[in-house]
């Protein structure tokens, strides 16, 4: 709008300088000819108002001439808007009542024995005119925007928004559920953003349901592991009450019998705190020699197992992790092998380092492990066929153990096949 108006007074300058050479050359007599003047110009003269001055004979007392309507129109009150309203680009603008906002010029012509002064007044309400239209248009058209807008944004809110409240709802309906409480949300088809959130809730929802799972296993496994011994115990219990005293020589292998029980269940309760404190634990690191760690472990171990225990590979190795850690990890790995390989057979510790990583490993004679449950063998309270052997004592937790403790030490664990058989069980410390 503001463009529009300058324009349009730009324009209307440009008429001014045309009507004032126009009105140059309509001098007859030295006296203006009005109706020839308007007959001649290009541009339309209906609210132009014309005074004319001629001082060519005497200054004191000009000769002055007057358009159609200009003695009524300068009888008027004039005001100048460039100081009223502080319009520096336009100081040739004036308002006066009844007539509006009118723009001013005027002209001086000499020459030989001639001394005229024109001045010329235009209308600018056909401006005024237009801006009002102009500004009327543009309201319009923005309040059609406005409308149209909010329409439109309403349709694509409640379009982003069905999908999120039927999300909600069913969150809710799950939440509040006691049975379908494993059940995933509903993934829509569309818009794009609701269907990567929904997948991500389902991904998060699949990832605690299935921690959920474990849990629910862990509890039932310890419960199991802990009434076993807890149910033998009582049963020798009562037997000492109701024929101790009559048989004396049941006293003795009934606590023999009882101190082996309460053992099992001593181990079992160390392993779920061991457990619970990997599972909760934060890991100090620090730069030690693995090498060491390995020959101090290996002197431990063989004085407890029956195996020959012999170490290879390189003889210094410095790795970022909690040495107490990695003592505990290599301690459950040479129990793992002495209880599930045989009396009398080899377990070979190695240490080998390539340009990014050290790799320890613990390989043992014992069988060899199915592909399936390789990928089971570190969940809590796993055993596999040969351990269910009665002659394997163990809980299934030392593999859990190794394992907590590996990643809260940013190792890796893995186990693979050793030809002709057995398993080895391997540690990967990032250089």
């Amino acid at each position: 709008m503001i463009v529009v108006g300058i324009n349009l007074v730009h324009q209307r300058q440009t008429e001014s300088i045309e009507l004032l050479k126009s009105l140059n050359r309509s001098f007859i007599d030295d006296k203006p000819d009005w109706n020839q003047w308007r007959k001649n110009s290009s541009i339309n003269t209906q609210d132009t108002y014309v005074r004319v001055t001629d001082r060519t004979h005497s200054a004191n007392q000009p000769k002055v001439f007057y358009s159609k309507g200009t003695k009524p129109f300068l009888s008027l009150k004039q005001t100048q808007l460039s100081k009223k309203l502080h319009l520096p680009f336009f100081p040739a603008l004036i308002y006066t009542k009844h007539y509006g906002v009118l723009y001013y010029r005027s002209g001086e012509r000499h020459g030989r024995h001639k001394n005229i002064r024109s001045e010329i007044w235009l209308s600018l309400n056909p401006i005024v005119t237009t801006l009002a239209s102009v500004i009327f248009v543009v309201l319009i058209i923005l309040i059609l925007s406005l409308v149209l807008g909010w329409f439109v944004i309403s349709l694509v809110a409640k379009r982003l928004t069905r999908s999120l409240e039927m999300l909600q709802r069913t969150a809710r309906e799950h939440s509040q559920s006691v049975v379908n409480i494993e059940n995933l949300l509903p993934v829509p088809d569309s818009p794009s953003e609701v269907r990567e959130l929904s997948t991500s809730f389902n991904e998060l929802l699949s990832a605690i349901i299935e921690n959920n799972k474990k849990e629910k296993a862990f509890i039932s496994n310890a419960s199991h592991e802990l009434r076993t011994p807890i149910a033998a115990i009582r049963g020798h219990i009562s037997l000492v009450k109701r024929r101790g005293k009559a048989h004396p020589e049941i006293v003795d292998r009934s606590l023999h019998f009882i101190d082996d029980e309460s053992a099992k269940m001593q181990a079992l309760v160390n392993g779920l705190l061991a457990l619970s404190r990997a599972d909760n634990g934060i890991a100090q690191p620090s730069e030690f020699d693995l090498a060491g760690i390995v020959n101090e472990t290996v002197e431990e171990q063989r004085v407890i197992l029956s195996q020959t225990i012999r170490t290879r590979g390189e003889k210094s190795a410095t790795v970022h992790a909690n040495q107490n850690s990695v003592s505990q990890i290599l301690s459950i790995l040479f129990d793992n092998s002495g209880k599930y390989s045989p009396a009398q057979s080899t377990i070979t510790v190695s240490i080998k380092k390539t340009d990014t990583k050290t790799i320890l490993s613990v390989q043992n004679q014992g069988a060899t492990i199915d592909n399936d449950e390789k990928r089971r063998i570190f969940d809590r309270f796993y055993r596999g066929d040969p351990a269910h052997n009665s002659e394997i004592t163990g809980n299934g937790l030392g593999l859990s153990i190794a394992y907590q403790l590996a990643t809260l030490n940013n190792i890796q664990i893995t186990v693979t096949d050793v030809i002709p058989h057995g398993a080895s069980f391997n540690l990967i410390f990032n250089n």
